[in-house]
C-alpha cells in the first residue's frame, strides 16, 4: 500500500462526506421548488459545471474521444441509474422531513459496501474492524426495529448508493469524465422535463422569486464537488475503508435532523446510533494504528 496515496484517499473521502452531510441545509433552502424539478435542475447544472471544469483543465479532447466510444456509454448507464434513484429519494425525503431516516440509510450503506468488498474483492477485515462492523451492524438493526416498519427510504438510499460506489470502482475512465457521462445520460431527459414545466408555467419562472434561479444553479456545484472527491477517493482506498468513513455524512445529517429540523429522536434512537458511533470508534482506532505502522516501515 502506498501511504501517500492512502492518506490522499482518506482526506478526499472525508471531505466528500462532510460536504454531503451538510447538503440537507441546501435542499431545505430550495424546498419551495418541486422535488422532481430540483432533481432535474441538479442533473443539468451539474453537467454544465463538470463540462466547465473539463474545459478549464483542457480535457475536452479526452471527453470527446470517450463520447465516440459505445463501450463507455454502456458502462455508465447502470451507475447513472443508481445515482439517479439515490438523488431523487434523498431530495424527496429531506424536503418531506425524513432527514433522520435518510441518515439511517447512509448508516446502512457502508455495511452493504463492506459486504461487496468482501464478496467481490476478497477484502479482509482485521480484528478491530470486525468489532467496529459488529457494533455498527447492531446499531443499524436496532434502529430498523425501532421504526416498527420496513424503512423503505433508508433501504432505497443504502442500496442505490452502495451499488453506485461498487460500479464506479470498476469503471476505467477518470473521475471527471465519468461524472460528465453520468450527468449527460441523466441530463438528456432532465432538460426535456425542465423545458416542459417551464413552458407549462409550472416551473420556477412566474411562480417563485427570480433569485431561485441563482439558488438552483448552485446545485451543480453542490452536487459535482463531493461526487468528484468521492470518485477520486474510491480509486485510492479499498471498499472496506470507504464503507467506514461514510459514517461521517449520516452523523452530520442526524445532528441536523435533531437540532436544526426538530425531527423526533428518543432515547432508544440514541441507543441505536450510539452503537454505530462505538463501531466507528473501533474503526478509527484501527486506522490510526495502520497509518502509524505504515510510516514506520523503511522506504
Amino acid at each position: 500500500m502506498k501511504i501517500n496515496e492512502y492518506t490522499q484517499g482518506l482526506v478526499l473521502g472525508i471531505l466528500s462526506f462532510v460536504l454531503w452531510g451538510f447538503l440537507p441545509l441546501y435542499w431545505k433552502i430550495v424546498e419551495a421548488v418541486n422535488p422532481f424539478q430540483i432533481f432535474a435542475h441538479r442533473i443539468f447544472w451539474s453537467f454544465l459545471f463538470v463540462i466547465l471544469i473539463i474545459i478549464l483543465k483542457k480535457k475536452g479532447q479526452d471527453f470527446r474521444r470517450e463520447l465516440s466510444n459505445p463501450k463507455t456509454w454502456v458502462s455508465f448507464i447502470a451507475p447513472s441509474l443508481f445515482i439517479s434513484i439515490n438523488w431523487m429519494t434523498y431530495i424527496w425525503a429531506v424536503n418531506n422531513d425524513f432527514v433522520i431516516e435518510t441518515s439511517l440509510g447512509y448508516y446502512m450503506n457502508p455495511l452493504i459496501l463492506i459486504f461487496m468488498g468482501r464478496i467481490f474483492y476478497k477484502e479482509k477485515l482485521n480484528t478491530l474492524q470486525k468489532w467496529g462492523l459488529g457494533f455498527a451492524f447492531a446499531g443499524v438493526i436496532l434502529k430498523t426495529l425501532l421504526y416498527g416498519r420496513l424503512p423503505l427510504i433508508s433501504l432505497a438510499i443504502a442500496i442505490s448508493f452502495s451499488t453506485y460506489g461498487f460500479l464506479k470502482k470498476k469503471t476505467k475512465v477518470d473521475s471527471l469524465t465519468g461524472l460528465a457521462f453520468e450527468t449527460l445520460i441523466i441530463g438528456i431527459p432532465a432538460i426535456v422535463y425542465i423545458l416542459y414545466v417551464e413552458i407549462s408555467a409550472r416551473g420556477i419562472s412566474g411562480n417563485l422569486p427570480y433569485y431561485y434561479w441563482l439558488l438552483i444553479m448552485t446545485s451543480g456545484i453542490a452536487t459535482a464537488t463531493p461526487l468528484l472527491l468521492y470518485a477520486e477517493s474510491l480509486k485510492r482506498l479499498p471498499l472496506k475503508i470507504m464503507g467506514f468513513i461514510q459514517y461521517i455524512s449520516p452523523s452530520i445529517s442526524l445532528l441536523l435532523g435533531i437540532f436544526a429540523f426538530n425531527e423526533p429522536f428518543d432515547k432508544w434512537s440514541l441507543s441505536a446510533f450510539a452503537l454505530v458511533w462505538i463501531g466507528l470508534g473501533f474503526f478509527t482506532y484501527s486506522q490510526v494504528l495502520l497509518l502509524r505502522n505504515e510510516r514506520r516501515k523503511p522506504d
